[in-house]
Order: structure tokens, then C-alpha cells, then sequence
């Protein structure tokens, strides 16, 4: 029986796994399941409790107050809590009031929390928990699992992995850790650890997640671009931009609105009037999935009426560099004589003449500094090529005036809906030299073009030089750099000592953002790091339907498999197992691939049958464990000792205690992936096996597996804690701190700067005393972005962008607008979970309708006989699912909401919401081989795009009568 038959409900499903009868009274498990007996625990006194009052007169009486948070989730938030523990039983919950403001004129962090962690308590002693290991038993999806012992489970999956090594080729093994399940504590870096001594696959979900800001990756080099929260305090114009922080910023949303009561303005940018736009003082609803226009738009009355700010432009943007009349191609000093091709040029007015442009790839210096240059933003001009030739040149500035002639106020109103005069008052507020932010966050990274908006928004905030300052640029988001864990997740990899000699001459003379990336993307050559969408598109069973809707795009000049090719076939994007071998093993870390990935079914069709092992990591049963082969119980979060992962919005480093011991059998991921690693070197042994196939030709010995986990024994995955301590004390941001005295507060202020990393490319100085913004060092101190041109780069001349017409930022519509159905589905992250976690938790569930729903508008309801409370179905050639309406005026006409991170489970049939999106991705996202356009490590790669997929909808039963 499968999860996708009628008959197999979720409470079937829960008591199949042994874990249905399980709940919470006042603190008392009663579990009711099949299998094996347990050693039974000595007798606890009993509790007495004679009804709801012994509560509340023993409610401030505990045994002690443990620090802690919801380390394993994917909230970016980063809060403190105060767990109340009495009976070996976390009682409740509050928010840790420890913040302080790093200056007296700024508000502080306080308080930090939201709904879903205030109640987590009970979601962790909830139905959904996952007790013991199982094994299934009867098909994949039936609900048939075996309880059977952590011995037995750690062997049959050692063995099977062992086997699969041996037959195929370690790299075979894949690791999907997702972005649900992650903190920078023992946990992740054991399984991340254990994933990169071992030779598996791992996939690079950041974009796979709809996550990845390519705009920034493109114009900047990088992707990271916020500082603290409270640096929004010091903007003037808020503009909140495919984004709804209402729902997803809950911490933090307090400082947009402490801004407006100092005189900042709040412009929301969004088609649906949501949670957000109710605080707005203008609300502008464009066109579904026009945002690029827009913002062209108001860059259109930037430079029409002269607001930009042109020392700015001449230094920190591409925008003076020498493009060819004749070829639109950048002049280059390969061909001026006496250069490379990533040597560039501007015309320097007070010599003139064509000057190289400093801090260009080619030509090897670090600053932007100008020296006393005057460049050209206008004009044409003549260059004497190496050849004796004459060839005419112009600005890039040049280029881009005329491209806005295409995106005048009315141009754009036919694009967007939005009034010219709309388009002109924004316009001249950003020109108007008040301190501009646009809080875009992962919003603007879920919509096939995303790249378009963001290219463009970022364009906005160089005209009026508001990147790199405080209260201004875009802000998406960045990391702290907790150097520790990154040590103890990743095995040192196999480097040539030319390679480690190259990179020590970068480290003698000072590494600059540009050599961080060089490393990266070299990291990524010795790695078995790959895109998910790629892996999905070569081994997951989604090639003919992405093929298929790709080639519906009138700006793909050859087929969309063609360009795919090309660039696996130039090494531009990894693809890990490689295209020839099959991937049969797939381990996932709490993450949800079929609730997650675009159109499941088409992985559960394409992906599942090659893999002979599935095992699911979790504390919790979701719809992917219910497709696995195993499950084994992690500890919850309450549970273990943890670093919550490092957004930058909050300067501390938010660590959590273990509050109490793991219920039933759950032990926390180091235990359990350490205990993984010995097992397998003791099967190995056992069966003589040492040596198998890896990826890059090499080998890993299975028989010494636990010992380059364990460091030779220095790891113990019986000790998270000393582990813990290790990683914290080898972290410099924090100076050293040792777990005992971080734990006191719960909460330790960041006093320093960490290192540059994948995930921390803020790229400026840390003050503790003074709020942070990104890219300081660029704009302060001059030294180059990590481009080909040096500077943030808006016309790229790869010869992809040239080909599909995306040089400079363009409005592209989206490939649903030629699907011929009527609407599009979007939605958002749900206010009521962080992704599916809390999706089924009765009580905040109670909080909103209970069970999945979609919201239409009226105009697009009623034509359809549709009603508030009515069943419908949201369909496409793809697939279908079915839920409540919810009858919305804000929603805009044309569109369908859908809230995420429902779990399939919770529709009829199992089908969930992602069963009509198949979000397929921009080709020109696998192009590499050009300065900043290449794949490396976590980011720059094709991205998972949900938003706008084309539907219709239709009541179940048929349309109400429509009245007159």
C-alpha cells in the first residue's frame, strides 16, 4: 500500500511506525507500539496530579532553568530561550532577554522569539515523534516498519553501504542535509563530516531550496549582503521587496517599524496585499513577475533626471568601463597589446585616453582607487587596437541609458500595471539622497527570473551609492563565521602541493575576496559537492519535463538540454555521482526532499527505484521518512548540546544546553553519525574490505573510516558536549569561550571578526559597538569586488548572456505565461512553521483554518462558482492537489496563494502542493568559465524556482450555481 493510496491516512501511517499511540500528559509518555522490549528504566516517583489547578500552583517551582533554542530548524533568527525544567520535562518556555544595543541612539534585539518557539515543548512530545529505529517491511510507503534495535540498524546500513561502495563507488552514497536541519553545532559537522572522510555526494541544496541570490553571485561576485538587524534603524527608505517579514522576520521586524517612527519611509513592492503591506506608507502591487521592469523603471528616472550619484558610479561600478561599438564586447588588453582579456579599460577624461581600469581581474591589483582618474560615464571614443587597427568604444553608462529608453514610466506601466506616476515618485524618493535599503531576503530568490529583479535592485542602489553604507543596499542575508565547526565538518582534502603553494603565496601577501573565491571554486574541484537541480535533471527523473518546458522559452537560441550539456561537459558544473552511474544510496539529515523538491512524483518515479538504501534522520515522522527504508530517532532540540547556525541579523552566538535526556531510543546526530563511522570500519574489517572506488579516481579505505572521522580517537561520539567545547574554543568571534560559561547566558556577544567564508562574505569591519552593513571594505576601503571588472559588474559579456539577451538586467517573462492556463500559484513562508516542523502541530494549527488552504480572489472565485470554505483543486498538466478555499480581495486577480511547507500527507491522496509546480530553472544559471560566472561550493548554481507555476482551479464536485 502506498502513501499515495486513499486508504493509507497519516494516522495509519504514525501507528504503522509505532509512534501513533504516543502523547504527552503533563509530561507522561504512553507509548503503545510493536517490536522488541526495552530495558526498562528504574521507577521515577509517581506525579501526582488531580487536574489543571495542581498546574498552576506548581507553576514556578523547577528543578532548574536550561538555556537553550530550536538549533535544528532552519530559523534564521537565532533566539535565546529560558526552558523550564521540572521532572526531567521541559515545561515551557521564554524568551531570553539578554540583548543589548550595541549604541545608545539604536533600539535593541529584545525580544527574540515567535509562537512556534514558545511551544515546542509539546511539538517535541507530539505524535509525530519518531521513538525507536525502524526498518520497513513491506513496500516503500505502505506504513509497514519493523521496531528493531540501534545494533541491528547501524550494521544492515553499514553493511548496505559497504556494499554499494564496493560495487559502484563511494560517491554513489548521497547526502541531502538540506536547509531544515542544520545549526553549526557537534550534530551537522558529524554528519557533514562523515559525508566528506567517507567520498559521498552531497548536495548542494542552496539553490535547490529556491535559496540561492544569483543576482548578487552575478553583479557582485558573492552572494552574502546583510549586516544586524538594527542597521535597518538607520535607513530612510524601506523598501520591502518580495518579502513579507511580518510572517518570516518575526524577530526582527520590530526595527523596520521603530524606523518609520523616526521618519523612515516603507515602500512594500508586492502584488498581493499581505501581513506587511497593512505598515507600508505605499503599497505598489506590480504584475505578477514583473518586478525587473519596475525597477528599470525607477532607474529609467535616476538617470533621465541626473539623481545618480556619479563619483560613486565612476568608482564602485562597471558603468565607465570601454564596451566595442562593433561587437558589444568589452575591450580587453589582449587586444589592445600588452594586456589579457581580463584586462579592462575606461576613458580617463583629464589624460584622454583609455586607461586600464584598476582592480580588473587582469590586471592584478587589489584597489578600486581611482588615483586622481576622472572616468567617462558619456561619450564615444576611439582606441587604437595592438594591430593598427581603430576601433570605436563607449561607456558601459552609455549603453545602459539608451537600454532604459525601453522602460520609460508608460513602457513599464504596459509591462507592470503600475502608473507612471507611481513609477516617477519612487524614482525621485531613491534619488532623493535619503539612505535607501531594500529588504529582499529569500523571496527574491523563488521566481524563474529572480536573477532579473535582483541584478536590477541591486543597479537602484549603486546609482544612488546606498550599497556598502549603513541603513542602505540590498540586504538578503549572511552568516557568522564559526570557525570551529567549520573544521570539524569537513575532512582536510587531497591537494597537490602545487596547488597548496599557490594558495600560500595568495595567504603570505593578504587573501582578498577575489583570492576567497578563486579558493572556493578550486575547493569545489576536489570535492563531490552538486547542485541539486542539475543531479535531479540528470538522475532524479525530471529531464523531459524540464527539457520540455525550457524549450518553450523564445530567448533559448538552441535546445535547453543543449545548454545543460555544454556545461557538464566543460567541467562548468559538477555532477556528483557522475552522469554514467546511478546514484543508489540517499541519507537525509531532517530534511523533507518529497515535501521540498519540485513535483516529488517525478522523483519518486525517476529517483527512487535506483536507490537500494534510503535512510531518514529525524526527530519527527514526515513524508519523506515515510518513503525511506530506515528511520532512525534524533533527539530533539531541547534534547542536546548545540550552536544554533549564525544568521548575522543578532551579534551573539546563541548556544543551547541540553535540557533533557532524549526520549525513547533518539539519540543527538554526533552520536549517531560517529557510531556510523565505527560500524562501518568494523564491517569493513570484518569482511576484508578496505579500499573502494571514490570520485576524481581516487580511493577511501573503509577499514580506516572511523579513524579519519574520529581524528584518531580525539572525536568521541558518545561525548557531544567535549566536542562542542572544542569547536566553540577554536572560534574566534566569540574569543575562545569555553561551553560552560557560554551556556550561563545562553547568548555570547560576537566581539570580532571571523574569518571570509562561503557563508560570511560580509566584507566589512566588525565594531561591537556600532550596527554592521555589508561591503565596507569595497566602498571604504576601496579594495576590488570579486569580478572580472573589479567593480559590481551589470553587463556581462559572457557569451551565454549574450545569446540570450540578458547582458545587462532585462524584463523576461517567466515561461508559465506560455503555458496557456489562466492563473499562477505563489505563496510564501507560512507564519505558522518553520517549513514543515510545526505544519501538523494541533496548536498552531489551531491558529489558522486548520488545514491546508488557498487563497483566490474574488474575481477569479466567483466565475468558477467557488466560495469561501470550498473545497478546491489546483491543477496543471503536471499534477494536482486539493484544499480549502479562502476567499482573499488582497490576493491580486490571477493569482493563487499557497502558503508552504504543508506536508503531503495532510492532502487527500498525499498529493501535496508541489505536485503542479515544476519549477523548471534558467539554463543560463549552468554557464561558468568567465570571472565571476562559475560554479563554486553553496552557491551560483540553477535554482529551484516554485513561485509562478501555471494552473487553474476548479471547485470538487463542480461549480456552485453561479447567481446573476
Amino acid at each position: 500500500m502506498s502513501p499515495w493510496d486513499p486508504k493509507l491516512t497519516r494516522r495509519r501511517l504514525l501507528v504503522g511506525a509505532g509512534v501513533a499511540g504516543a502523547g504527552v500528559a503533563l509530561g507522561l509518555w504512553r507509548l503503545r507500539s510493536k517490536g522488541p522490549e526495552v530495558v526498562v528504566a528504574p521507577k521515577t516517583p509517581a506525579v501526582e496530579y488531580h487536574g489543571v489547578g495542581d498546574v498552576w500552583r506548581e507553576a514556578w517551582k523547577w528543578d532548574r532553568v536550561a538555556k537553550g533554542s530550536h538549533n535544528r530548524a532552519n530559523c534564521i533568527s537565532a533566539c535565546s530561550w529560558n526552558l523550564f525544567v521540572k521532572d526531567g520535562v521541559v515545561w515551557r518556555e521564554e524568551q531570553n532577554a539578554i540583548y543589548e544595543a550595541p549604541r545608545p541612539d539604536v533600539p535593541d534585539f529584545n525580544p527574540r522569539g515567535c509562537q512556534k518557539g514558545a511551544c515546542y515543548s509539546d511539538l517535541q512530545a507530539s505524535a509525530s515523534r519518531v521513538l525507536h529505529p525502524l526498518k520497513r517491511i513491506g513496500p516503500r510507503g505502505s506504513g509497514e516498519w519493523e521496531r528493531i534495535s540501534w545494533d541491528q540498524a547501524l550494521t544492515e546500513i553499514a553493511d548496505k553501504m559497504i556494499d554499494i561502495a564496493r560495487e559502484s563507488g563511494a560517491d554513489t552514497i548521497v547526502h541531502d542535509h538540506g536547509t531544515t536541519n542544520i545549526d553549526f553545532g557537534p550534530d551537522t559537522a558529524a554528519e557533514l563530516r562523515l559525508a566528506s572522510v567517507l567520498g559521498a555526494s552531497v548536495l548542494d541544496s542552496w539553490a535547490g531550496v529556491g535559496d540561492m541570490p544569483m543576482g548578487p553571485v552575478q553583479t557582485w561576485g558573492m552572494y552574502n549582503c546583510e549586516g544586524t538587524s538594527d542597521d535597518w534603524f538607520r535607513a530612510d527608505n524601506i523598501f520591502i521587496w518580495v518579502g513579507n517579514p511580518v510572517y518570516t522576520r518575526i524577530p526582527e521586524a520590530h526595527f523596520l517599524y521603530e524606523a518609520r517612527y523616526k521618519g523612515a519611509r516603507i515602500f512594500v513592492i508586492a502584488p498581493d496585499y499581505n501581513a506587511s503591506a497593512v505598515h507600508a506608507d505605499l503599497w505598489i502591487h506590480p504584475k505578477l513577475e514583473t518586478d525587473a521592469a519596475l525597477g528599470l523603471g525607477f532607474a529609467h528616472v535616476l538617470v533621465r533626471d541626473r539623481l545618480f550619484d556619479a563619483d560613486y558610479v565612476r568608482e564602485q561600478t562597471d558603468m565607465p568601463l570601454l564596451v566595442r561599438k562593433d561587437n558589444g564586447r568589452f575591450l580587453r588588453g589582449s587586444e589592445v597589446g600588452g594586456g589579457n582579456d581580463e584586462v579592462l579599460y575606461f576613458w580617463d577624461e583629464k589624460a584622454g585616453r583609455a586607461t586600464v581600469a584598476p582592480g580588473c581581474q587582469g590586471e592584478g591589483g587589489r584597489s578600486l582607487a581611482l588615483d586622481g582618474a576622472v572616468p567617462a560615464l558619456e561619450g564615444s571614443f576611439e582606441v587604437k587596437l595592438a594591430d593598427g587597427s581603430t576601433v570605436g568604444v563607449e561607456p558601459v553608462f552609455e549603453r545602459l541609458r539608451r537600454h532604459l529608453d525601453d522602460y520609460s514610466p508608460e513602457k513599464a506601466q504596459a509591462i507592470t500595471g503600475v502608473n507612471p506616476s507611481v513609477i516617477e515618485q519612487v524614482g525621485r524618493e531613491l534619488g532623493s539622497g535619503r539612505r535607501s535599503m531594500i529588504f529582499a531576503s529569500w523571496g527574491s530568490c523563488k521566481h524563474h527570473h529572480s536573477d532579473l529583479f535582483q541584478r536590477t535592485m541591486i543597479l537602484l542602489m549603486a546609482l544612488t551609492g546606498n550599497q556598502g553604507r549603513h541603513g542602505g543596499g540590498v540586504r538578503v542575508a549572511a552568516w557568522w563565521a564559526v570557525e570551529g565547526f567549520g573544521k570539524m565538518a569537513a575532512a582536510e582534502p587531497h591537494i597537490s602541493v602545487s596547488d597548496k603553494l599557490r594558495i600560500l603565496s595568495k595567504v603570505v601577501r593578504g587573501m582578498t575576496p577575489r583570492d576567497y573565491e578563486g579558493l572556493f571554486e578550486e575547493f569545489t574541484r576536489w570535492r563531490t559537492i552538486t547542485p541539486l537541480m542539475p543531479f535531479l535533471y540528470v538522475h532524479g527523473g525530471y529531464k523531459d519535463a524540464w527539457d520540455a518546458i525550457g524549450d518553450t522559452d523564445p530567448s533559448l537560441k538552441r535546445p535547453f538540454s543543449a545548454y545543460v550539456q555544454e556545461s557538464i561537459d566543460k567541467g562548468w558544473v559538477p555532477i556528483h555521482p557522475s552522469p554514467e552511474r546511478n546514484p543508489r544510496a540517499l541519507f537525509f539529515t531532517g530534511s523533507n526532499p518529497l515535501r521540498r523538491w519540485p513535483a516529488p512524483q517525478l522523483a519518486r518515479a525517476g529517483l527512487w527505484p535506483k536507490l537500494d538504501l534510503i535512510v531518514s534522520v529525524n526527530f519527527r515522522m514526515s513524508t519523506s521518512g515515510a518513503m525511506a527504508d530506515y528511520v532512525l530517532p534524533a533527539a530533539a532540540y531541547y534534547e542536546k548540546d548545540s550552536i544554533k547556525y549564525a544568521q548575522s541579523y543578532v551579534s551573539y552566538l546563541v548556544v543551547c544546553e541540553q535540557a533533557t535526556k532524549p526520549l525513547g531510543e533518539s539519540k543527538c546526530e554526533w552520536e549517531i553519525f560517529g557510531s556510523l563511522a565505527r560500524r562501518l570500519q568494523e564491517r569493513a574489517k570484518e569482511r576484508g574490505v578496505s579500499e573502494v572506488p571514490a570520485a576524481h579516481g581516487a580511493t577511501v579505505d573503509l577499514s580506516k573510516i572511523y579513524e579519519l572521522w574520529s581524528l584518531d580517537g580525539e572525536y568521541d561520539p558518545a561525548n557531544s558536549r567535549a566536542a562542542m567545547d572544542k569547536m566553540l574554543r577554536g572560534t574566534s568571534m566569540v574569543e575562545g569561550i569555553g561551553f560552560d560559561d557560554a551556556v550561563k547566558v545562553g547568548a555570547v556577544k560576537i566581539t570580532k571578526q571571523g574569518p571570509y567564508e562561503p557563508l560570511h562574505q560580509t566584507a566589512s569591519d566588525y565594531d561591537p559597538n556600532d550596527t554592521y552593513a555589508p561591503h565596507g571594505w569595497f566602498v571604504d576601503q576601496k579594495l576590488a569586488w570579486p569580478t572580472l571588472s573589479g567593480r559590481q559588474q551589470f553587463y556581462i559579456d559572457h557569451p551565454w548572456y549574450e545569446e540570450l539577451g540578458e547582458v545587462l538586467p532585462v524584463h523576461k517573462d517567466p515561461p508559465a505565461m506560455r503555458s496557456g492556463l489562466p492563473l499562477r500559484l505563489t505563496g510564501g513562508h507560512t507564519r505558522w512553521s518553520i517549513h514543515a516542523i510545526w505544519r501538523d502541530h494541533d496548536l498552531m494549527l489551531q491558529l489558522q483554518r486548520g488545514e491546508p488552504v488557498a487563497f483566490v480572489s474574488p474575481s477569479d472565485a466567483t466565475p468558477r462558482g467557488i466560495e469561501d470554505g470550498d473545497r478546491i483543486r489546483i491543477r496543471n498538466q503536471a499534477g494536482a492537489f486539493e484544499a480549502h478555499a479562502k476567499i482573499a480581495p488582497g490576493a491580486q486577480p490571477g493569482q493563487v496563494i499557497v502558503y508552504h511547507a504543508w506536508e503531503p500527507y495532510q492532502f487527500p491522496d498525499w498529493k501535496g502542493q508541489q505536485e503542479p509546480v515544476v519549477a523548471p530553472w534558467k539554463a543560463l544559471h549552468m554557464a561558468g568559465g568567465y570571472g565571476q560566472i562559475h560554479y563554486r561550493m553553496y552557491y551560483a548554481a540553477p535554482g529551484h524556482g516554485p513561485r509562478g507555476a501555471p494552473i487553474d482551479i476548479e471547485r470538487v464536485g463542480g461549480p456552485r450555481e453561479v447567481q446573476a
